[in-house]
């Protein structure tokens, strides 16, 4: 009897359910992309090539639908904050460099093995109120097309320099990449190989920390010298490629393909951009908010979790500090959970 081909373990499977299941993720992946092509002027050529090249690797590395997605962190707050392009390459080579940094000396499997699972969770929810807020701000601010801010985008592609300067370095340093650095620990690495084993059982073990950590370090190098979108893996997006029902690597090349093509088409992609209302753009980075809010769902129903989440969200969505947010989180979760529990086994100690 011939088993299925994802049964086989050859982790490709060109078949409907795969190409459903390859627009799983799509609802993230592309507000968070245009946002930074139309906003912050990153050329959508390059950050659809490096996508696409991205996708196919991973596609065929680890032979399931892992996905490929902007640091959520990052292209929040560039997109907020108005970013430059050479600010945003900086982030990209930063976080390179401190993944690699992590993955070499195998930080990253001690690391990923003691993050609470609390503050990843707050950390999700307080980005997902930046992206329904900056979203929101979007809505408001372009009534109509976003044609002008296209076309105003090629000067800006045109003039970026190879690599980034000093000040974007520094300055990239402290607004786009320190934010980013506990989610994508937390999220991308973590969630996402503990998601991996979850759906895929032993087909999973590959996806593992380092091996995460080493894929997205690769992925931002190229980004940052070539020019592209910061990028990483995320629990939501391998969750929405296996709902919508893709088991095998062929997610990355289909989408692999998709997007090379895409940043072939180069400049003529910034014109269909150019077409769309302004609103469209702000609803669909509003959804993807609220999406990525519903991520800490299962701490949301624990009373002393939901407390830490909250706490975190607040801070989150009043300063956008995703900084000031974690420290909230963890003196939070120290109070009302740490700790009462070192109480507890002093009580038990003396008791003893």
């Amino acid at each position: 009897m011939t088993k299925d081909p994802e049964q086989r373990g050859n982790g490709f499977s060109f078949n409907i359910k795969e190409i459903i299941g390859s627009l799983g993720d799509l609802g993230t992946l592309l507000p968070l992309t245009i946002g930074l092509i139309v906003l912050n002027g990153v050329s959508s050529g390059r950050a659809f090539m490096l996508l696409g090249i991205t996708y196919l690797a991973v596609g065929l590395f680890y032979r399931l639908p892992v996905p490929v997605q902007p640091l959520k962190a990052t292209a929040a707050i560039a997109i907020a904050a108005g970013a430059t392009t050479g600010q945003i390459r900086a982030a990209a080579l930063w976080t390179a460099l401190i993944l690699f940094v992590l993955t070499v000396t195998r930080l990253i499997d001690f690391l990923s093995d003691i993050f609470p699972k609390v503050l990843v969770h707050g950390l999700q929810f307080g980005l997902g109120l930046i992206m329904v807020r900056s979203g929101w701000k979007l809505v408001l601010s372009f009534p109509h097309s976003l044609g002008s801010t296209v076309h105003g985008m090629h000067a800006a592609q045109a003039s970026a320099g190879w690599l980034p300067s000093g000040a974007d370095f520094s300055s990239a340093l402290i607004l786009l990449v320190l934010p980013q650095i506990p989610l994508t620990l937390g999220n991308a690495i973590v969630a996402t190989r503990d998601c991996a084993l979850s759906y895929f059982g032993p087909k999973g073990r590959h996806v593992t920390a380092g091996s995460l950590a080493g894929t997205m370090a690769l992925a931002n190098l190229c980004s940052g010298i070539f020019g592209g979108t910061p990028v990483c893996h995320g629990a939501g997006g391998l969750t929405a490629h296996y709902r919508f029902g893709a088991r095998t690597g062929a997610v990355g090349v289909i989408l692999g393909t998709v997007f090379i093509a895409a940043g072939l088409a180069g400049t003529h992609s910034l014109s269909i951009l150019s077409a769309a209302p302004g609103w469209l753009l702000g609803g669909l980075l509003a959804y993807v908010g609220v999406r990525h809010g519903l991520l800490a769902a299962d701490s949301l129903r624990q009373p002393a979790s939901a407390v830490s989440v909250l706490g975190m969200g607040a801070v989150s969505f009043q300063t956008g500090n995703l900084l000031l947010t974690l420290a909230v989180g963890l003196a939070i979760k120290f109070l009302l959970q740490d700790a009462p529990a070192w109480a507890r086994r002093r009580a038990a100690e003396r008791a003893a």
